[in-house]
């Protein structure tokens, strides 16, 4: 994806986002040479001006009789994505809430691949709240959690951020492997009771239940209060008694 793309997406116009570039690059510049540099008819160029001011991505000064205008640092363009990700999580909550009155029904998701599985922490650390508690049996089959393969980038830096808690039950092998952490507590599955190596992880988080088989990589989330009340009731119930 080029920078032009980049900029259409955070919500600048094909024209917008040529004249922004070509002000990056010509400094300050009057409107015949901006329609020179981007091949945009001038009246194309003055029509997409006004946005652009904005925006307060460039801005515009007189010199001997002429408008002149300048492209603004591009940290802008950052402040500008913020702003547009602080929007859209105030939007959210009116989303799900029409998402969640839609339909009372179990809803599932199948993800595949090493992305998917991606998804699936994404999901877990973007759906919890500040605190939030997120229960997780996994049955790794060699003896170690999967890390940087199934993990995203900055799924620790989000979950230590919102200092969610977690419980976890797992097998002996996974187990010597985990540094013991104030806000992670692991209890061991018996090995009296067999082999607990099936490569299979599942996590319960809010409203969700979701299972990862990473011998397949696939993935599947279950959006269900009712579900996922039930297998967080399961989870507790066994937890206590190891």
């Amino acid at each position: 994806m080029n920078t032009k793309q980049i900029l259409e997406r955070i919500g600048l116009t094909k024209h917008e986002s040529a004249i922004y570039l070509a002000l990056l690059e010509l400094g300050p510049s009057h409107i015949a040479k901006i329609s020179e540099k981007t091949s945009i008819h001038r009246p194309l160029v003055y029509k997409a001006i006004p946005s652009l001011l904005e925006k307060k991505l460039i801005t515009q000064t007189r010199r001997a009789k002429r408008t002149i205008y300048m492209a603004e640092p591009p940290n802008r363009l950052e402040t500008m994505f913020d702003d547009l990700r602080i929007d859209f999580f105030e939007a959210l909550p009116d989303l799900e809430d029409q998402y969640s009155a839609n339909d009372q029904k179990p809803r599932v998701r199948f993800l595949q691949g090493k992305d998917g599985t991606k998804r699936v922490f994404d999901d877990i650390v973007r759906s919890l709240k500040k605190g939030d508690v997120f229960y997780r049996i996994s049955s790794n089959a060699d003896g170690q959690e999967k890390k940087d393969k199934y993990v995203p980038r900055n799924y620790r830096k989000m979950r230590d951020e919102k200092k969610l808690e977690r419980q976890v039950i797992t097998n002996s092998q996974t187990a010597k492997h985990k540094i013991a952490k104030l806000d992670r507590f692991v209890k061991v599955m018996p090995d009296d009771l067999g082999p607990f190596d099936h490569n299979v992880t599942e996590v319960i988080y809010g409203d969700k239940v979701a299972f990862i088989d990473y011998g397949s990589e696939t993935a599947m989330i279950i959006e269900s209060k009712k579900i996922a009340e039930f297998q967080k009731h399961v989870f507790k119930m066994f937890y206590k008694k190891l």
